[in-house]
């Protein structure tokens, strides 16, 4: 696995926006912790209250459904769910954040968040009834992290990644780590079955990303690339 430390160089811009979504994600899944610790029905309580269901979007009214569709992307299934996502937006989202500006980014985040859910919704082949509890439940910031990937791979494809691979620290091209990402995730919809994991959300999330970056880029232009990033430290 490519675990991604940080990019490479330097801004002084402050990702307001990312860090409160970093900060929501972590209390409610501090959240999640106090209430699972109830056990298994305030567990299955809360989830089904607040996580968006496949299975019943055609039984709940449109308000509802979109509420929950919002709040699945806050909620986690557990500590490495929550810690991977928020490693991957706090590495890839403030450079986004710095080319959008906060409030159109919090904007994309929600709107590539919802279309991940809509791919997922079409696609992921969720089977009703579930045959256990939450199968069918979407939950996760990951729709939305992979659309800013998605965003980061257009504006930035040069930007270098402090990636750890193999006990050691490279500096990988954007457009490679983030290349291999979503083909990785391509694969896993094309071989595997009954995955837990929403593939389906990353790619539609991702892609959604670069689309809507690809539009923005043609009334405010890319960032140019920085000659100097590899001074890093």
């Amino acid at each position: 696995m490519l675990l991604p430390m940080g990019t490479m160089g330097r801004t002084t811009f402050r990702p307001y926006v990312t860090f409160i979504l970093l900060i929501i994600n972590l209390v409610i899944f501090a959240v999640e912790a106090v209430v699972m610790a109830r056990g298994a029905t305030a567990a299955e309580s809360f989830f089904g209250q607040y996580a968006l269901s496949v299975c019943s979007l055609s039984q709940e009214p449109l308000p509802l459904t979109l509420r929950n569709a919002i709040f699945s992307m806050f909620l986690h299934g557990d500590l490495a769910h929550v810690v991977f996502n928020m490693a991957f937006l706090w590495i890839f989202a403030p450079r986004v954040e710095e080319y959008l500006g906060h409030r159109r980014f919090l904007t994309f985040y929600l709107l590539v968040g919802l279309i991940a859910t809509i791919v997922f919704i079409v696609l992921g082949n969720v089977a009703c009834p579930p045959a256990e509890f939450g199968a069918d439940m979407i939950v996760g910031a990951s729709g939305a992290i992979a659309g800013v990937m998605g965003a980061f791979l257009w504006l930035y494809p040069g930007a270098r990644i402090r990636t750890f691979v193999v006990f050691r620290e490279l500096p990988l091209p954007a457009f490679l780590y983030l290349g291999l990402w979503v083909a990785t995730d391509i694969v896993a919809v094309i071989v595997s079955e009954g995955s837990r994991v929403a593939h389906h959300a990353h790619i539609g999330g991702f892609f959604a990303g670069m689309a809507i970056l690809f539009v923005a880029t043609l009334f405010k232009p890319a960032p140019a690339g920085n000659p100097l990033q590899y001074l890093d430290d």
